[in-house]
């Protein structure tokens, strides 16, 4: 029998009518808020520890050093939202990430590429990731070549 291909993680949200402008369209301005949101349920998801854990149980955070997205679709109130979310460079301090958005039509709403790093709470520094995390990263990281050589 085949082997199953990885899974991606995918995190779904609705767009609320709190989420979008007089026009009936979602702001620009949410939409890396929608994307941080997907990876922050991946964390916790994929990794075992969400960002509040992190920070108040682990001493430590992943502040976002670097954020690009591009636009295709605009979003509207009770469009329902899929966010796919696939680690794709793990470094020894940082994390890097692909985010696809897309509508349950399958249209892409919005793409982006965002990093973070690991940093110890009560210096700011850089730090290497926590070692609990060390197997669910390397088997995050190995779906993430999967599905880009695919």
């Amino acid at each position: 029998m085949p082997q199953s291909a990885p899974a991606p993680f995918v995190h779904h949200r609705i767009i609320t009518w709190a989420d979008t402008d007089p026009a009936g369209i979602a702001y620009t301005g949410r939409f890396p808020g929608f994307a941080l949101e997907a990876i922050d349920a991946w964390f916790y998801a994929r990794i075992g520890a969400d960002w509040y854990t992190l920070h108040n149980q682990m001493g430590g955070g992943t502040p976002f050093v670097h954020i690009e997205m591009d636009f295709r679709a605009s979003l509207r109130p009770r469009d329902a939202l899929f966010t796919t979310v696939t680690l794709t460079k793990p470094g020894r301090t940082s994390l890097a990430f692909a985010v696809t958005g897309r509508l349950d039509s399958g249209q892409i709403s919005f793409t982006g590429r965002f990093v973070c790093v690991f940093v110890e709470s009560a210096t700011g520094r850089p730090r290497p990731a926590p070692a609990a995390f060390a197997a669910a990263i390397a088997r995050e990281a190995a779906i993430g070549q999967a599905l880009a050589s695919a």
